[in-house]
């Protein structure tokens, strides 16, 4: 599976299709020197093969790779993909620890970034008729396996539409979740995507219900949702409830685009859409035993899953930003900065900037006169001044994910 678009265009090997993005773990503009790729496997370079980058992680330090450079005067500006709802670290610490398994926020957006995340809802529709995994719900009952037809009835008449899974043709969308395991889990846990489309008609797609032990956090990307919630319900409640919900701890919300709101495990809730809508849904299981594991939550923070195809629509190229393409996460020390292909040292003056890779932070390109071991980063297929497509259209959309949910 690949996610981006690049080329190798060291040693004279052949430049990729501009239009076709490389490795299973990284999205590579063909502006990038070195594409950070899969480690062998489908006739491409291993991630150990290429210069700097050495070995999967738990294999030692690899020897330094960055030029060593003298401390910066001030930090370097990185924006955060979380930055709309969530502008800084105190934020993400009062979240954290007001918020976080105790009580449903809604976060209201301070800037219009939150608009690229994803296609609109046309797009996206054509996305759902064009052959990914898709559902739909209505009165609660669903259609796991729904035709193209069935599913352009469903839109017509009102009914709720899904693709799960869907961050994997959708890169953006995977990297919010990044940044979400990086700033606000920080631990391996289980991750899942929901695109929803209606055409609102006022139809409960899915009643009452609890999503069981998850975190969610929805995204409202087009439209208006209104959302009834109440108290979390006990371990081991059906997931689809009877009660009609009211009473003290009930309360209704209206969700307008742009509106971030999260949902601690086991809240009761319904949605209803008086009009078109289009909204994310991302969820985190509990804590698994593999979680405790060495090295567990290195490989799982490094993590990136978007399907390997082709872009239609690339991105321009920014004089202004560089874009975090493939989530890198830091050594405890900060000395050794990982990826999923391997490894690179990293000299102490890069290191504050090291230890926010992991959530794939923007990084404006003027900094690059400041720090010049940003290049290296560059050539490394990590930061490139290309941002990550919206729609990657998978080679094989067989192998995506959201079948598994049928």
């Amino acid at each position: 599976m690949d996610r981006g678009v690049g080329g190798h265009e060291r040693g004279g090997a052949a430049r990729r299709d501009p239009r076709r993005v490389p490795g299973p773990r990284a999205v590579v503009p063909a502006r990038a020197r070195v594409a950070v790729g899969p480690a062998g496997g489908d006739g491409r370079r291993a991630a150990t093969d290429r210069a700097g980058v050495r070995g999967p992680p738990g294999r030692g330090d690899p020897e330094n790779d960055l030029p060593a450079a003298p401390a910066l005067r001030r930090p370097l500006p990185v924006r955060s993909p979380l930055a709309s709802w969530l502008p800084d670290d105190a934020a993400v610490a009062r979240f954290r620890l007001r918020r976080l398994g105790r009580s449903p926020a809604v976060l209201r957006p301070r800037d219009g970034e939150w608009r690229s995340i994803s296609p609109g809802f046309e797009r996206c529709r054509a996305l759902a008729l064009s052959g990914l995994p898709a559902q739909v719900a209505a009165d609660r009952r669903h259609d796991r396996a729904p035709s193209r037809a069935r599913l352009r009835a469903a839109l017509a008449a009102g009914a709720t539409v899904y693709l799960p899974q869907v961050h994997q043709v959708l890169p953006r969308v995977a990297r919010l979740m990044v940044a979400l395991r990086a700033l606000v889990f920080r631990a391996p846990r289980a991750e899942c995507s929901f695109l929803f489309l209606v055409e609102g008609r006022g139809r409960e797609g899915m009643g009452l219900h609890h999503d069981g032990d998850v975190d969610a956090f929805w995204l409202q990307l087009e439209g208006r949702r209104t959302v009834t919630l109440g108290p979390p319900v006990r371990r081991g409640t059906p997931e689809e409830l009877d009660s009609p919900g009211g009473g003290p701890g009930w309360r209704t919300l209206d969700l307008p685009p742009g509106s971030l709101f999260y949902m601690p495990p086991r809240t009761p809730h319904r949605v209803i859409c008086r009009g078109r809508s289009l909204a994310l849904s991302l969820t985190w299981g509990a804590r698994s035993r593999e979680a405790r594991r060495p090295g567990a939550r290195e490989r799982a923070l490094a993590s990136w899953d978007v399907a390997s195809g082709r872009v239609a629509d690339r991105p321009r190229r920014s004089r202004s930003r560089l874009w975090t393409l493939v989530p890198a996460v830091a050594s405890r020390t900060g000395r050794t900065l990982w990826t999923a292909d391997g490894a690179l040292v990293v000299p102490a003056s890069a290191r504050a900037v090291a230890r926010r890779l992991p959530a794939m932070p923007s990084v404006d390109a003027g900094a690059v006169a400041r720090a010049p071991w940003l290049r290296r980063l560059v050539e490394h297929g990590i930061l490139a001044d290309e941002d990550l497509p919206q729609v990657v259209t998978p080679e094989d959309p067989g192998s995506l994910d959201g079948w598994r949910f049928a």
